[in-house]
């Protein structure tokens, strides 16, 4: 066996959440390196699709995208149509970044602050306790460090080794995302086709992103491109024109790991939550948490609390409740063709068109902007909008929480500002909103449909 390779953080997988956060902590003078066990970046798309927060978080660590993405304010809560123009964020809207492209950008801006990345290293063992972590991977290298991040995506291998659990609402349908290339077929957007809910639109010039729902389908059991072909001309009368370059079965699943910091071990992005991404809420979640990490890990290596992580864990795990259960309602008003669910449908489709308050808050769940954490008084940590931020005079890039002052509506209160660009006021009972009423289910409470 080698010597161990020393790092103050390793971060075991190479994807955008890991990416991330390797650079923040790298560009605060960490050292880090990632462990990837491919060989190589994977060339798949698995999710295309940036919300206003993740923009706002990139903005905020210098990650630039040259080109500009392409950008759109057309989202859509449960397949119906939402207008992101007017959420409250110097980036309004969301932005298409097929996921190698984000990954590529990722690694060379993580890359400039001296973050170190390693492909081919698959970890085959995590070993030590309290303050000091080794990591063995399958090429006989040993990587140790003070933290260990995994960020190795729903089938996390840190997660297996740990045996942390995923708990949530079991699985209910499973769906099939295809890719085909070079070859057109006709734009749908969640359309209804009997039993079957359908979806096909372009990627980029050559890949057209196809995704289809069938009910009959049992869950945990893969899908084959022949089902997909059945499946598409049953509901379309449509022969697809070729075979897919890359298809994928994946669940409605919406569990979340039973804990998010085990010692000093953390989980991130995927493999904290695996989650269904609808709308992209899985990738811009994994991002979210990262942001909602680097700077914990940063206090962590400087004073070696752990009380840091282990509040990173508790906010992020009262957050993935509130978004889960936000997922399952989205899940009912997409794939659900009784009835009940069909009327429920258009009682939401109703109140989008006429409640303007609705409309904005559906807008803002959708953005990432509403992210918020519980208090201990009762109160919520919320984020800085774009005209908060600029008069608190939030710095860019710093670590530390400070005392500012933040315009509430009309009045100024004292508050304490994260590095995250979340507040709280100093004083408890100048706390306006409390957690119950920022985390107030979207759409009517009620119990989700039989199919």
């Amino acid at each position: 066996m080698t010597a161990p390779e020393a790092s103050d953080v390793v971060v075991v997988g190479a994807g955008p959440s890991g990416l991330l956060l390797a650079g923040i902590l790298a560009g605060a003078g960490a050292r880090v390196t990632v462990l990837e066990s491919r060989g190589a970046p994977d060339p798949r798309i698995r999710a295309s699709t940036l919300h206003a927060r993740a923009m706002e978080i990139f903005d905020s660590h210098g990650v630039e995208f040259a080109p500009e993405l392409p950008h759109s304010t057309h989202g859509h809560y449960g397949g119906l149509p939402v207008d992101l123009s007017h959420v409250e964020s110097d980036r309004a809207g969301v932005w298409r970044c097929p996921q190698p492209e984000l990954v590529r950008t990722l690694s060379g801006w993580a890359g400039r602050h001296g973050a170190r990345l390693l492909y081919g290293e698959h970890v085959e063992s995590v070993d030590g306790q309290g303050r000091h972590r080794l990591v063995r991977t399958r090429t006989g290298r040993t990587f140790g460090a003070a933290l260990l991040v995994a960020t190795d995506g729903q089938q996390s291998t840190v997660r297996a080794l740990l045996g942390i659990a995923c708990e949530g609402a079991p699985a209910t349908r499973v769906l099939v995302q295809a890719d085909l290339r070079r070859c057109r077929v006709p734009g749908r957007r969640f359309e209804r086709r009997g039993r079957y809910t359908v979806t096909a639109a372009p990627l980029s010039d050559e890949v057209t992103r196809l995704m289809i729902h069938d009910p009959r389908w049992p869950v945990g059991r893969p899908r084959t491109a022949e089902d997909l072909r059945t499946a598409w001309h049953a509901a379309t009368g449509e022969v697809l024109p070729a075979e897919p370059s890359w298809l994928r079965t994946f669940s409605d699943d919406t569990s979340v790991a039973h804990r998010l910091v085990e010692g000093s071990v953390v989980l991130c992005g995927d493999a904290a939550h695996p989650i269904i991404p609808i709308g992209g809420q899985a990738l811009n979640t994994s991002l979210m948490d990262a942001e909602a990490l680097g700077w914990r890990i940063l206090a962590h290596l400087e004073g070696g609390d752990p009380q840091g992580l282990l509040e990173y864990g508790e906010e992020r795990a009262a957050w993935l409740d509130v978004l889960t259960r936000r997922l399952r309602a989205q899940a009912r008003l997409l794939f659900d063709t009784d009835e009940a669910a069909t009327a429920h449908k258009a009682r939401v489709a109703e109140r989008l068109h006429r409640d303007e308050a609705y409309r904005q808050k559906i807008a803002d769940s959708l953005a990432g902007v509403d992210v918020c954490y519980p208090a201990a008084t009762g109160g919520i940590r919320r984020r800085l909008g774009p005209a908060q931020l600029r008069e608190a005079g939030a710095a860019r890039r710093t670590t530390r929480v400070r005392r500012g002052s933040v315009t509430d509506g009309s009045t100024r209160v004292e508050a304490w500002i994260r590095p995250d660009h979340h507040w709280y006021p100093t004083a408890p009972d100048e706390a306006r909103q409390d957690w119950n009423d920022a985390v107030r289910p979207l759409d009517d409470p009620e119990a989700e449909v039989a199919r």
